[in-house]
């Protein structure tokens, strides 16, 4: 099975630029595969310009990032404050944290491959701006804007996507499934790779958009 790869390098954390972008692409061909912030401008994204790609994966993804009043789950604002302002002193140290905590227990093992995800070299102001848009960011009212075969993979161990955040994306978001990977963390594509690859061939292949395989029980919710 032959396929084209894109993965841009966002300049700026605004969906604006992600929706041209996608719209140079054969839409009704291309599945597109978004993972935690990315994949939040993402569904905004296709939400703003109402587009439609063959399948939509969203991968450790909120409608909400941060906790609010009628939103009770995901992270409180004041530690993604508290990580903005430590990026302009040390942002070599913040990520290498931030790559620990996408580590469910038991994934210590990915611990150096997760961080090579994260360039000590990365601009601060780049990743401040990146972690303002989680804190305003409410994808809420645009959900139903959003049409087509949508595939929502949750780590059932993630701490910074909490299990309740994609539930709740699941039962909010027209035409989604839900797979959970038990005991992953953030990062279940690497963590859980061979499965995680499997499941993403029967999305892209054989012309087969919208086909995946059953999702796995959800597990129960995690008290707050």
């Amino acid at each position: 099975m032959a396929c084209r790869v894109h993965a841009p390098t966002l300049p700026v954390w605004q969906a604006t630029w992600l929706a041209d972008f996608l719209e140079k692409l054969p839409l009704a061909r291309t599945v597109a595969v978004g993972w935690s912030l990315g994949g939040m401008l993402l569904l905004e994204a296709l939400a703003e310009r109402r587009l439609r790609p063959a399948s939509l994966v969203l991968v450790g993804v909120a409608a909400v990032f941060c906790r609010r009043g009628d939103h009770p789950w995901g992270q409180p604002p004041a530690a993604v404050r508290a990580m903005r302002r430590a990026l302009w002193q040390e942002a070599g140290r913040v990520l290498v944290d931030f790559a620990a905590g996408c580590l469910a227990p038991g994934e210590e093992s990915f611990r150096e491959e997760v961080t090579a995800l994260f360039p000590n070299h990365a601009d601060a102001g780049h990743l401040a701006a990146g972690l303002d848009y989680l804190l305003a960011a409410d994808l809420r009212p645009q959900l139903s804007r959003l049409s087509g075969p949508t595939l929502l993979v949750q780590g059932g161990a993630d701490r910074i996507v909490l299990p309740e955040q994609t539930q709740f994306l699941h039962e909010h978001l027209p035409g989604s499934r839900l797979i959970t990977f038990p005991g992953a963390g953030h990062v279940p594509f690497i963590t859980q790779a061979a499965r995680f690859n499997e499941i993403l061939k029967e999305v892209v292949g054989e012309g087969r958009g919208n086909a995946v395989p059953p999702p796995s029980p959800t597990p129960p919710p995690i008290p707050l």
